[in-house]
């Protein structure tokens, strides 16, 4: 599935964001997409059995070609509508280049299905999916870079920061960045005019001014419910837009692909304490729930939430506003070239579809349908994209934001961070204290996996 289908699919592999248990000593694995907004969400749970060894799809019974075309494999997981837009787009493509025959493939794992396939040489001549597992399919020679052929200045002449940095991994490309995906306010336009939500995305200042104001003219109300900042969430995931927004210009993230942490810094810390004022006006608690709820009955004007909010929202009695706030977490959505491909020497004809993937027209198209950004800058400013309000404001948001770390240290950072933002909240800590902290944790969680 997808991302248009977020609770449905694609995104929704997510537990993301680690509603860590403060309680649990030891780091937990993370999920590797967003975050758990949908796993809230969530009013029915299905007990399901996992296999003891890791399974796949096989590729189906070949197709009988004529001598001259060349049959590609695309595995993805995608579903519904979204894989029917992607079928659509792989069909022009064949009708443009009669050479080539791509057959689609559902993998409801991708990773367990390329650790399955790839040793026994039935791998996927393309994937696509979302960064997070880059570093583990590279270091295991399960996808092959494409740096010859789509170099770093090529990803910058055409796609946005943030879809950039996601398809490079030690300085070498592996991908092509299809579509993008994070949070941005959402507001209520008859509670709210799009005046009260600064027009440059990184005045934490005025944003506070206007929450603080609204909330003093309506005492019952507030201005906006973002559903990690309460003390007793561990979900950092809808945070990140104020931790890497207040002060972080430079920002790049908690953890880098060297382990380098940057947790304990002054524009956290400034961070930290513009949260400790904003809760002088925010609701006392918050989750996935309790702003969905809120904002469908005029308690919360505005939501700081993902473009899937609005696909779980039923039909509002008002208008929705959608505005980039911050610097948000980006998921990035991209194609690769599979290891496998090589040795069918199949790579010239997934190199060229790498590239029709990557058009401004075709990025829009798929953007349109499935209801997430393009990664193409020209495809974003583009008249199919910017008719699109909603579409066009959450492709604004990730413009400016923060690729999802796909560092191998990743996961030493959740716990850490989510119990010092919750310490933080609490005001059981200063800032400072809980960053501090948190920064000593997260590289001696590195450090022992550095040592293993």
């Amino acid at each position: 599935m997808m991302p248009g289908s977020m609770i449905r699919g694609f995104y929704v592999t997510l537990t993301m964001l680690l509603l860590l248990s403060a309680c649990n000593s030891e780091v937990q694995s993370l999920p590797t997409s967003l975050p758990l907004a949908e796993m809230e969400a969530a009013v029915v749970t299905t007990a399901v059995s996992i296999p003891l060894v890791p399974t796949y799809t096989p590729e189906p019974v070949a197709v009988v070609l004529d001598s001259k075309q060349t049959a590609l494999t695309l595995w993805h997981s995608w579903q519904d509508a979204d894989a029917e837009a992607l079928g659509d787009l792989v069909h022009a493509y064949e009708a443009a280049n009669p050479d080539v025959v791509l057959t689609l493939v559902y993998q409801a794992s991708m990773v367990e299905a390329m650790q399955t396939a790839v040793p026994l040489g039935e791998g996927p001549d393309l994937l696509l999916m979302q960064q997070d597992q880059l570093p583990y399919f590279a270091e295991n020679g399960f996808v092959t870079a494409v740096t010859p052929q789509f170099g770093t200045d090529y990803l910058d002449e055409n796609f946005s920061p943030a879809a950039q940095a996601a398809m490079t991994w030690q300085n070498v490309v592996w991908g092509i960045p299809i579509l993008q995906n994070s949070i941005a306010i959402v507001y209520n336009k008859s509670l709210i005019d799009e005046t009260r939500i600064p027009a440059v995305a990184t005045d934490f200042n005025a944003l506070l001014t206007n929450a603080i104001a609204y909330h003093e003219a309506n005492p019952d109300k507030f201005f906006l419910c973002n559903q990690s900042l309460s003390p007793d969430s561990f979900d950092v995931y809808h945070a990140a837009p104020i931790f890497f927004g207040v002060d972080g210009g430079e920002e790049s993230g908690y953890v880098d692909e060297q382990g380098n942490v940057f947790i304990n810094t002054p524009q956290k810390a400034a961070a930290g304490d513009w949260l400790l004022s904003f809760m002088e006006a925010a609701p006392p608690t918050a989750g996935y729930e309790i702003c969905q709820a809120g904002f469908l009955t005029g308690e919360f004007a505005a939501w700081w939430t993902g473009s899937w909010a609005l696909d779980s929202l039923p039909d509002t009695d008002f208008e929705i506003g959608v505005a980039p706030f911050g610097r948000p977490f980006v998921h990035v959505t991209g194609v690769f070239l599979g290891a496998n491909a090589l040795a069918r020497e199949h790579e010239a004809a997934v190199l060229d579809f790498m590239r029709y993937l990557a058009e401004p027209m075709v990025q829009a198209q798929l953007a349109v349908v499935v209801n997430e950004p393009p990664a193409n800058r020209q495809a974003l400013t583009s008249a199919m994209v910017q008719t699109e309000a909603h579409l066009a404001a959450f492709g604004a948001a990730a413009a400016t934001g923060i690729p999802f770390s796909a560092s191998p240290y990743a996961q030493a950072q959740w716990e850490p961070l989510g119990v010092a933002q919750s310490n933080m909240l609490s005001r059981s800590q200063t800032p400072a204290a809980a960053l501090a902290e948190a920064q000593t944790a997260v590289e001696q969680a590195i450090q022992n996996v550095k040592n293993q």
